[in-house]
């Protein structure tokens, strides 16, 4: 008895099918990305506002090395703390390193490295505060004087740069107003870019916990150090648009714009 032969044109197409239906998404996904909606008329802008960042104050970094006794570790912080309101009173003096270890002479030393903002004027002869501070079994340095401005001096200005893009953009949008009265262009984007050029820090600035030999120079106003200012480039990128007129229709009216016959 003979069986009869399959349907190889049904066996064919199955195969076929899964290839044009798996195809199906993948040609979705393979057309590029488009705005959808009503088309619009775009003005593309590069707007850029310049400032300067100016500090009057500095970060002092102070480095603080003991010897003690088992009988003067009570009163070590009392000292450390002490010596950091002596030479500069009045600021916040904040601890940012600190290691203890027992020496061969059974002294146990401490290493403390502390810094605060300090306003340009109190830092008038701290070189000097720091040599007549240290004595036996207590050494203290100035380690770094940083003029450089805070994040906050920093983040001041870039707000009033971009109040000035702002500003700019509004008056942007005042002559397209003026220019089209019936378009109507808006704000689409703003996209803010900001770029600091940074300066030179000061050539007379003591800078390491090695440079504590080098001789501290002054100005001639006894100061240590000197303020510097940072350039900042606030830019960006504006996108003003408005909906496109609708194209104008070729050959005559269409039939549902014709009117029905009385």
């Amino acid at each position: 008895m003979r069986h009869p032969a399959p349907n190889k044109t049904r066996l064919l197409a199955l195969p076929v099918l899964a290839v044009l239906l798996l195809s199906v998404p993948l040609a979705a996904q393979a057309q590029p990305a488009g705005r959808h909606g009503p088309a619009d008329d775009e003005i593309v802008l590069r707007l850029e506002a310049e400032g300067w960042v100016e500090t009057q104050t500095a970060k002092l970094i102070v480095a603080i090395d003991m010897a003690l006794q088992g009988g003067e570790m009570a009163d070590a912080r009392a000292q450390v703390n002490d010596t950091l309101g002596g030479l500069v009173a009045g600021v916040d003096w904040r601890t940012t390193r600190f290691s203890r270890q027992m020496d061969s002479a059974g002294l146990e030393r401490w290493q403390v490295v502390a810094e605060a903002r300090v306003p340009e004027v109190k830092l008038a002869g701290v070189h000097d505060k720091a040599k007549g501070a240290s004595k036996p079994g207590l050494s203290v340095r100035v380690a770094d004087i940083d003029f450089t401005p805070t994040l906050a001096e920093h983040t001041a200005v870039e707000s009033a740069l971009r109040a000035e893009l702002y500003r700019q953009t509004k008056e942007e949008l005042a002559r397209l107003a003026d220019i089209f009265p019936d378009r109507d262009y808006r704000v689409r984007m703003i996209d803010f870019q900001s770029a600091g050029m940074p300066s030179p820090r000061p050539a007379m600035m003591v800078r390491g916990m090695a440079a504590e030999s080098a001789p501290a120079m002054k100005d001639q106003a006894g100061g240590e150090g000197l303020s510097v200012s940072r350039r900042i480039v606030q830019s960006a990128t504006v996108i003003l648009g408005t909906t496109a007129p609708a194209p104008e229709r070729r050959g005559g009216p269409r039939r549902e714009d014709i009117p029905p016959k009385q």
